[in-house]
């Protein structure tokens, strides 16, 4: 009896980490940033319905999941497979950890998980940092009149 039970963890463990390859391969690399992402979306999500207090419909987050993976499994592809690309695989994680960190950092607060005033704070140091591109300078004004070459 014992003996079938290690050798269903070991399969489970071989399944696992065959899982685990194939999202190093084929979603995102390194791995564990990629499931830092989704616990990441799972704990916004859930704290968001907490805060609302609307009950969680889990095949909603389940899609949500499943379009990350897509657009994340995308984006790796790309700059794996383009020299030209290799930003793109960090340009399309930014905008998913920003915007989750951001929010459950709101709901934590409104939850009293985190005292209100650090949430505050987190928060709008987050969206100045944000918002704090520095905008584009202005191009050179065209000369009145271009001389030509015989003048």
């Amino acid at each position: 009896m014992l003996g079938a039970r290690f050798l269903n963890l070991e399969i489970g463990a071989v399944v696992l980490a065959g899982l685990s390859s194939f999202v190093e391969m084929h979603i995102w690399s390194p791995a564990y940033t990629y499931y830092l992402l989704l616990v990441l979306v799972v704990l916004d999500v859930v704290t968001n319905n907490l805060v609302a207090g609307k009950p969680l419909v889990p095949r909603n987050l389940l899609l949500r999941l499943v379009a990350y993976t897509v657009l994340l499994g995308l984006a790796h592809g790309f700059a794996a497979h383009e020299p030209g690309l290799f930003f793109l695989s960090q340009l399309a994680m930014a905008p998913f950890v920003i915007v989750h960190m951001r929010s459950l950092i709101i709901s934590f607060g409104k939850l009293g998980l985190v005292d209100e005033a650090v949430a505050d704070l987190l928060q709008k140091r987050i969206t100045r940092a944000v918002e704090a591109e520095p905008p584009l300078p202005e191009p050179p004004a065209a000369p009145a009149e271009v001389p030509t070459h015989g003048e």
